[in-house]
């Protein structure tokens, strides 16, 4: 079984964590990414567009002119499809784009992103972090020890209210609890730091 290193805030090795061997050998399933990234991304569609048909549109509801005898063809409204300023055909509507998957598919989805931070080794492994006052720069200092630059995904069991007040001014820094995290947010990031209670909760390890 392959062994990743823990770093605790200073960035010294504080142990090792073994993995299963489909973390490093296997490839990534990137149908299963795939289905659910799509998912996602449906759900987040607003869907609030819409055009106007026949009936919406205002005016139009006097007969242009007679049926016969001018020599032009039929018409009965100004508002008809045909006419400039009239309704849509077939225009979109107000929608949801949502649709449901299994469960165990966003699961298997969540590791095969773990996964592959795993294989770029773009993943960094942390015991736990803490903060005696809400300041920037000492998350900051953690940032750097950890090597999570750019776009950093931090990822721990709960969310301390010091660590959340000291992040939020950080560009390109996320942190957020193991519940609240899917293979979108992990994709998204170029690097992912997670804690080892996170970590072990999400795949079976060993210590």
């Amino acid at each position: 079984m392959p062994k990743l290193s823990i770093y605790n805030s200073k960035g010294k090795e504080v142990g090792k964590v073994s993995l299963d061997d489909k973390f490093v050998k296997e490839r990534v399933n990137t149908k299963v990414l795939y289905q659910v990234i799509n998912n996602y991304l449906a759900s987040n569609h607003k869907g609030t567009h819409k055009t106007k048909k026949r009936s919406e549109v205002r005016g139009g509801g006097k007969k242009p002119w007679r049926q016969k005898g001018t020599g032009r063809a039929r018409a009965g409204s100004i508002r008809s499809p045909l006419w400039r300023g009239g309704g849509i055909i077939f225009g979109p509507v107000v929608r949801s784009y949502a649709y449901s998957i299994p469960h165990k598919t966003k699961r298997l989805a969540l590791l095969e992103a773990i996964k592959s931070k795993i294989q770029k080794e773009n993943f960094v492994i942390f015991d736990k972090i803490t903060l005696e006052r809400p300041k920037t720069k000492d998350m900051v200092a953690i940032i750097n020890s950890l090597k999570a630059y750019n776009k950093c995904l931090m990822v721990m069991e709960s969310v301390e209210d010091n660590v959340k007040l000291a992040s939020r001014n950080i560009p390109d820094l996320s942190v957020k609890s193991r519940r609240d995290i899917n293979a979108l947010d992990i994709l998204r990031c170029d690097k992912l730091a997670i804690s080892e209670e996170s970590l072990k909760k999400l795949v079976k390890c060993e210590e």
